[in-house]
């Protein structure tokens, strides 16, 4: 689907929607809104029944809001204080007019504790009240709270909310998984659109380093699913709402330095770090119509050690507890992202709402990587011989997305229609590598003792290396996805607590996959380098003229089509009891086509009930309770025929399997919520996750070349079983003393633990369990926020529990668990001013992978990103 296709189903949109969107003279209602005190409530709500748009009170309790003539119904809310409501009367001519409203705590068994959440932000206010009333289980939080948190990616954000883990990727976050499950059980979301792959593994996941957190403005975790809900999130749905359009105006500016302190000893490293950021926001005609601008970018130079180590698989050592091979290497890694994000909003009349936005996030890495191939025993081409391997490539990643989104309110009905198309690309463009190799006598090969310690620098012998062979990899990966819902729903009574909604969703995907691999050409003369040099970089391509990657160099293409209808009914039964329930009717079909080989495709249709209940103890108490069937399906590689294609990374090769089927899931959840004065916010949860036919990356090494390479495929195996436990929690420590400083001291902490088992249809191993799946998973933030200084500070600490990773030449693999520690301060020194520090990785945790048990002395893989931090100036006017 091209952009001009999109952007003609967005003008039909409009030209059909645009007759909805009346205008109307309104009138300004404002005013102050206190407790019977005359203390101001931040935050409270204030909405007209049946409108789109509301409002909330600021730090003061005042507030405005549009209205039109006529007899118009306020309605006004707190968490924990009782909801007013009131009717009055505008005349056509009236422009403004003025209403405080004093609100009512609640008393006795309603509420024994007020609910008073410090001084934090309105929105997280807001946030929190959304949380608590939605149909299912999900955490909120805002950029009010994560913006003081000294995390660069989203991934890193969503990792610190309850029953969220992390994986990381060159040391900084970059997939995340809901409740213990493996990363493609994950749904990804941007304003509630759904992300394209963004890599071209053979299973569903996405990464979100490309998405920067000052860009974004609410993130959702939801771990339960209903029935307007994508099917394919066993685990739960991430979802990031991108900063749009409000009334409020709003500036923001902001730029930092710093340094990388990691390993340095690469030539022309570079170390330094950059970070800018501005947000303008503002109304722009009338009242009617509001406009929003962000731009962010950030630049990061780190270099990296890492080693690779293998045991066995060499004709006279097959002993796979005997080491063999050391691929230590030093990298060279320079990071730039770039973020932007447009919108404008039509707000014609408090009905009716129209939004228009786009989305542009990039990343390019320059990376060279100098790499030593140590072996005892046979060696790669002959006994005795030994390989230098320099490569130097650029991979640029981007990701853009265009939506439409409109909203229309009538007395007793709600429309509401998306169309959004985004697209990905990921290529590297002549990743050139250079190969020196050597043989050398059997008394100069390197003891099992020396491979285990050896350093790319390090010498093999005396003799020098020659220049064997060169290399050029040029890779294409173009994803585009379109989406295309409408929902339709009823209110069944006046009082809106009942509804019929229903409606349908058609979600298109297709990848073009290229790639250009031409043998590297003889030389005449061999050049000569040290024993403990590696080759340099090469100057130019091994072959100028590369084809196209998308039409003559291709290497496959595919898409997928999933049509979605459902139908949910939703009712508040009473004060304290509501519920929901529906089903969902999902109809898949794949597409692969190869060059010289048959189309393969298939269908299936899968019917995905879901029910949710909750029960109200009390006013700041409830029980949540959900059942739901989802599936998880493989991505497109997986469909290919068993040639292997290769991947985005280095020296790996994705292997087809058309046997593999869709994973199925039941899930039951059990969450209990409480919110009140002393402990801010406390969830508990229990669930139950039994899937059908889960996946396992199962990957063998082939030694048969210069350069050992890897081929992945994906399997399914047999039944497996989650029990899990979460608890999060937000605790002031204003409880402690009288004391007023305690009040500005606050713990954020979660905890997650799973019981994981699962058969094998191939392995019999002990370790074997759910693929990627931590047992536990921990977080503790300490933060310490004193509007009346100007000062905020937070110590943030993740743990993530060692994970069966894949299985490996027939063995486990299982990746180390990982313990990071960050800091972030933030001072407001003259007013709308502030400096801020941001320290991450402080405790430089190593990353590595073993074969079998964990900390045994089979490592398999290690590296260090080393530690990193950033200081910066930042404006934004309040």
């Amino acid at each position: 689907m091209s952009p001009n296709y999109l952007f003609g189903w967005v003008a039909t949109l409009i030209f059909v929607l645009l007759p909805l969107l009346g205008y109307a003279q309104e009138a300004e209602v404002h005013g102050t809104i206190t407790d019977v005190d005359g203390i101001p409530l931040i935050g409270a709500t204030v909405k007209i029944q049946s409108a789109v748009i509301g409002t909330v009170s600021d730090i003061d309790g005042k507030y405005e809001i549009e209205v039109p003539p006529g007899q118009i119904q306020l309605v006004y809310t707190y968490l924990g204080y009782r909801d007013l409501d009131t009717t009055i009367t505008v005349g056509t001519r009236q422009r403004n007019i003025r209403l405080d409203v004093v609100m009512r705590a609640m008393t006795g068994e309603e509420l024994p504790e007020i609910f008073v959440f410090g001084r934090r932000a309105a929105r997280q206010s807001q946030a929190l009240r959304l949380q608590q009333s939605s149909l299912n289980a999900q955490t909120i939080i805002t950029s009010e709270v994560f913006n003081k948190y000294p995390d660069i990616t989203m991934a890193e954000t969503v990792s610190r909310m309850p029953g969220v883990s992390l994986i990381r990727g060159a040391g900084e976050g970059q997939i995340v998984q809901v409740r213990g499950l493996p990363e493609q059980f994950t749904a990804v979301a941007l304003n509630g659109q759904r992300l394209p792959t963004i890599q071209a593994e053979a299973d569903q996941e996405g990464t979100l380093d490309l998405i920067q957190s000052n860009l974004v403005e609410e993130v959702r975790v939801i771990k339960s699913r209903t029935a307007d809900m994508d099917g394919d999130a066993i685990g739960g749905t991430v979802d990031f709402r991108i900063r749009q359009p409000e009334r409020q105006f709003e500036v923001l500016a902001q730029g930092g330095v710093g340094q990388n302190f990691g390993f340095d000893g690469n030539p022309d490293q570079r170390t330094g770090v950059t970070q800018l950021t501005g947000v303008l926001n503002s109304e722009v005609a009338d009242e009617k119509i509001y406009a929003l601008v962000a731009g962010s970018y950030f630049a990061q130079g780190r270099g990296v050690q890492q080693r690779t180590l293998d045991y066995g698989g060499l004709p006279d050592i097959q002993d796979e507890s005997v080491l063999t091979h050391s691929r230590p290497a030093n990298i060279n890694r320079q990071s730039e992202r770039t973020g932007f994000v447009g919108a404008v909003e039509l707000r014609p009349s408090i009905y009716n709402r129209l939004r228009i936005s786009y989305t542009r996030s990039t990343n390019t890495q320059d990376i060279t990587q100098r790499q030593l191939f140590g072996q005892t025993g046979n060696g790669f081409a002959g006994s005795g011989d030994y390989l230098r391997r320099t490569t130097d490539w650029t991979k640029d990643r981007r990701l853009e997305l265009v939506a439409l989104e409109v909203e229309n309110n009538f007395p007793r009905t709600r429309l509401d229609y998306q169309l959004s198309f985004s697209q990905t690309q990921e290529g590297i463009g002549d990743r050139l590598s250079a190969i020196a190799r050597k043989t050398v006598p059997a008394s100069e090969i390197p003891t099992t003792d020396l491979l285990i310690n050896l350093d790319p620098t390090d010498a093999i012998g005396v003799d020098p290396y020659a220049l064997t062979a060169t290399r050029q990899e040029n890779i294409s990966l173009n994803e585009d996805v379109a989406i295309l819902s409408f929902n339709i729903t009823r209110y069944l009574n006046k009082g809106k607590t009942s509804y019929l909604r229903g409606g349908v969703r058609y979600r298109s995907k297709d990848r073009i996959y290229g790639t250009f691999l031409p043998d590297g050409q003889p030389f005449d003369t061999q050049p000569l380098f040290a024993s403990g040099d590696s080759p340099p970089v090469l100057e130019r391509p091994v072959v100028d003229e590369v084809p196209d990657l998308e039409e003559e160099a291709r290497r496959y293409s595919a898409r997928q089509r999933i049509n979605a209808a459902y139908l949910q009914y939703a009712a508040n039964f009473t004060s304290r009891l509501s519920a929901s329930a529906g089903v969902r009717l999902e109809q898949l079909e794949i597409r692969t086509e190869e060059p010289d080989m048959e189309e393969f495709g298939f269908e299936e249709t899968d019917v995905l009930p879901s029910a949710n209940i909750t029960y109200r103890i009390r006013q700041d108490r409830q029980l949540r309770f959900s059942y739901y069937k989802a599936v998880a399906r493989a991505n497109y590689a997986t469909y290919l025929a068993a040639n292997p294609v290769a991947l985005i990374t280095l020296d790996e090769f994705s292997v087809g399997n058309q046997s593999v089927q869709t994973t199925q899931s039941d899930n039951l959840d059990l969450t209990f919520e409480r919110y009140g004065r002393r402990d801010g916010l406390l969830t508990l949860s229990i669930y139950y996750k039994r899937l059908g036919d889960p996946t396992l990356r199962v990957s063998t090494t082939d030694y048969s070349g210069l350069i050992p390479t890897y081929q992945t495929r994906l399997v399914n195996t047999q039944n497996s079983n989650l029990v899990g436990f979460e608890a999060g929690f937000y605790q002031n420590l204003g409880f402690i003393g009288k004391a007023t400083s305690w009040r500005y001291w606050n713990l954020n902490g979660t905890y997650n633990v799973n019981a994981l088992s699962a058969d094998s249809r191939i392995y019999d191993f002990d370790s074997f369990t759910i693929p990627q799946a931590p047992r536990q998973t921990a977080n503790l933030s300490v933060v310490h926020n004193n509007p009346n200084k100007g000062l905020s500070v937070v110590l943030a600490m993740n743990f993530r529990d060692r994970i069966f990773d894949r299985v490996l030449d027939d063995r486990p693999v299982f990746k180390n668990s990982v313990f990071s520690l960050d800091l972030s301060a933030d001072y407001e020194f003259y007013k709308d001013f502030s400096v801020y520090l941001r320290a991450n990785n402080l405790t430089d945790h190593p990353f590595r992978e073993y074969f079998g048990v964990p900390n045994d002395d089979r490592l398999r893989s290690e590296a260090y990103y080393g530690v990193w931090g950033v200081v910066g100036v930042r404006y934004q006017p309040r």
